[in-house]
């Protein structure tokens, strides 16, 4: 399962029709979203970015590591479905976990394998297959997840060491951080903000040097690796290749 098919298949029990809506937040409040999650929707019903007296359900996208406020939402009296895609070590109290039906991971996003959805539910009416006898990749997910979860302390820990090092650095040149992280976020990536560089530019010099990185689109963002196999000569390697390119491009 992929974490596509673990949104529909939460989207499912809720038994939408197409005048349906579902009221789509993200931390950042940009008004993009991933196709990954709109067209999953689109199967089911409509989807926005207001609620109204249409919205049977809200679809919340923790990205990039932040948390959006659930217990707000959660006012509202309409059932929540909680995308931790990109935020998978983001921690939330017990108090707020239980304010919605289901919450869907990507192990690719973290994790060094190809595919892998993963769908927690916490109501008891969905009804999922039991599996007795799993199959040779859901094997190896089980395998390669229970592997690199048992190293969370320390993912956690480097990812937020690589996130305040990138904030000192790119400081220098004058590129704000996107996202103040709470001690309860741990980041997927690190992004900055300028309106003085050609984001897309800069997207395809960093690609073109090995880095996978892109622009936030529908704002002036721009996001970079952070993940816990990255050290200091590594930053400063992407650093100085952002720093070469603004200069030849003054």
């Amino acid at each position: 399962m992929s974490a596509k098919d673990a949104i529909f298949r939460a989207l499912s029990f809720y038994n939408l029709h197409n005048e349906d809506e579902v009221y789509i937040v993200t931390t950042s409040r940009n008004k993009y979203v991933s196709s990954c999650v709109t067209s999953q929707i689109d199967r089911c019903c409509k989807w926005t970015r207001e609620i109204s007296d249409r919205t049977k359900l809200i679809f919340v996208i923790h990205e990039f590591g932040t948390l959006c406020n659930v217990e707000e939402l959660s006012k509202f009296n309409i059932p929540i479905i909680e995308d931790f895609a990109m935020s998978m070590f983001s921690q939330v109290s017990s108090k707020k976990s239980d304010l919605s039906d289901f919450k869907i991971y990507s192990l690719p996003k973290f994790f060094p394998v190809q595919f892998g959805g993963v769908l927690c539910y916490g109501n008891n009416k969905f009804q999922t297959k039991k599996i007795e006898n799993l199959l040779d990749f859901q094997k190896y997910l089980q395998k390669i997840s229970t592997h690199y979860l048992l190293q969370e302390n320390f993912i956690i820990s480097k990812r937020k060491e690589n996130y305040s090092y990138y904030k000192e650095k790119l400081t220098e040149l004058n590129l704000k951080c996107r996202f103040e992280l709470s001690e309860y976020e741990t980041p997927s990536v690190f992004m900055f903000t300028s309106k003085n560089i050609d984001l897309d530019g800069l997207k395809i010099f960093c690609q073109s040097h090995g880095i996978e990185c892109s622009k936030f689109y529908g704002e002036s963002s721009f996001f970079l690796p952070v993940h816990q196999y990255l050290d200091e000569f590594d930053i400063n390697y992407i650093v100085n290749l952002i720093k070469y390119f603004i200069n030849e491009n003054e």
